[in-house]
């Protein structure tokens, strides 16, 4: 189960590259012998770039399959990232798996010759098949929206019952305060804040949830709103 935002867009990138990888897979196939033609006993090997359906249909699947993870990273909603990438894996596999059979139906069965299936026919249409399965995994990766405070809102004032105590109230749920740490063991992540890559050695991380920040975007938040961006705990102290 995903917990966090950093978990759901590393896997979503990681479902894109994948998706990626196989449409230039799917592309490369149109080098492929994906028919063999006899003609008087004859065999003739024609590839996928001879039939111009097969050619334009793969790279358009293909295109499609690998510009969902380059589209994602313009878009801030987890869903609507989701949605995205997933819809266009899928519209880039079926053309890819619909190529080598449409062309063999349209193109191919036309020519005044016998022709069987080769090697490039069902690599192309394994690699579609694989595609519409990476499509369908990224739109079920469960996704939980959370709303992050503007940084320029500004703290709710403390009510009287708060004041006789001299601090918050502490959560049912959660610890009242939190830390802001180092994070030197995380390798690869995503700002909660500003939803990009966190280069090595500039990760920080909440000691109450474990989210990760760049060090320089939580240091503005925790100066501006005094809180967790994600749990909402109040920010005690602040390392590194």
């Amino acid at each position: 189960m995903l917990t966090t935002r950093e978990e759901v867009m590393s896997r979503l990138y990681k479902i894109g590259s994948i998706a990626a990888a196989m449409g230039a897979i799917h592309i490369l196939t149109l080098l492929l012998s994906w028919y063999v033609q006899v003609i008087d006993g004859t065999e003739k090997s024609v590839q996928g770039l001879v039939s111009p359906y097969a050619t334009m249909m793969s790279l358009v699947g293909g295109i499609l399959a690998g510009i969902g993870v380059v589209v994602i990273h313009f878009i801030k909603g987890l869903r609507a990232m989701k949605n995205i990438l997933g819809v266009s894996i899928i519209a880039g596999g079926l053309l890819a798996a619909i190529s080598p059979i449409y062309s063999y139906w349209f193109w191919l069965l036309e020519l005044s010759s016998y022709s069987r299936f080769d090697l490039g026919f069902f690599a192309a249409t394994f690699t579609g098949v694989i595609l519409l399965a990476v499509g369908a995994l990224a739109l079920l990766t469960p996704v939980k929206e959370e709303v992050i405070p503007s940084a320029f809102t500004a703290m709710p004032p403390a009510g009287p019952e708060l004041m006789e105590v001299g601090g918050a109230a502490p959560s049912p749920s959660r610890p009242a305060t939190t830390r802001i740490v180092p994070a030197p063991d995380v390798a690869e992540a995503i700002c909660s804040i500003c939803f990009d890559f966190i280069p090595e050695g500039e990760a920080m991380r909440c000691s109450n949830c474990d989210a990760i920040f760049h060090k320089g975007c939580i240091d503005s938040w925790v100066s501006i709103n005094g809180i967790c961006p994600s749990c909402k705990a109040i920010v005690t102290d602040r390392e590194g």
